[in-house]
């Protein structure tokens, strides 16, 4: 046990200064890690996930054969989602609502954010609607960033029956996991 006391007491450990300017190095080093950190984390908080609506409308063509396609007068509503954030995320389509209650929706679900309390949300037209792929069922899809989410069609006549007497601005709703609502405006002039 001396022999190895006696050879670690034969090593240079160099001055106080050495040791100083070593240790500040390990901690300079440690919080430039630290706020590398904080700040991708903040960065992806603040960006994590983001839906971005795209709306349109188009004419409804009937194949009348394999080579003939006649070109209706009625239109439709299509309309897809793309995640402009960061993060990989899921949204799912909630329906058409009047401004007047898609203003009351987006409040209950800011106050529900805040205070974890339940708020009744409105009542959305209730629109019929087909995803490309054909289901007519509600469902959350993933979304990676840059990516956009199956196409969803609403016929126009649909709304026009619905919305005769009522408020004719209306907003394509969307819901991500953690309920924080997307709204995209249209009217139907």
């Amino acid at each position: 046990m001396n022999s190895i006391l006696n050879w670690i007491g034969t090593w240079d450990w160099g001055n106080v200064a050495d040791w100083v300017s070593g240790i500040g190095s390990v901690i300079a080093i440690f919080f430039v890690y630290r706020q590398i950190k904080q700040q991708t984390d903040q960065h992806n908080e603040e960006k994590g996930h983001d839906l971005q609506i795209a709306l349109s409308n188009r004419s409804i063509n009937k194949e009348i054969g394999p080579v003939a396609t006649i070109i209706g007068a009625e239109t439709e509503i299509f309309f897809f989602g793309t995640n402009s954030g960061m993060m990989p995320s899921s949204f799912k389509y909630i329906d058409v609502y009047t401004s007047e209650n898609f203003e009351i929706l987006k409040a209950n679900h800011e106050k529900s954010a805040i205070d974890h309390r339940f708020y009744k949300d409105p009542e959305g037209l209730g629109l019929e609607f087909r995803y490309a792929s054909g289901d007519t069922k509600r469902k959350f899809e993933r979304i990676l960033p840059g990516d956009i989410s199956e196409e969803i069609v609403i016929p126009s006549k649909a709304i026009t029956q619905i919305t005769k007497e009522k408020s004719k601005k209306l907003y394509l709703v969307y819901m991500d996991v953690l309920g924080v609502i997307y709204g995209k405006p249209f009217d139907l002039n």
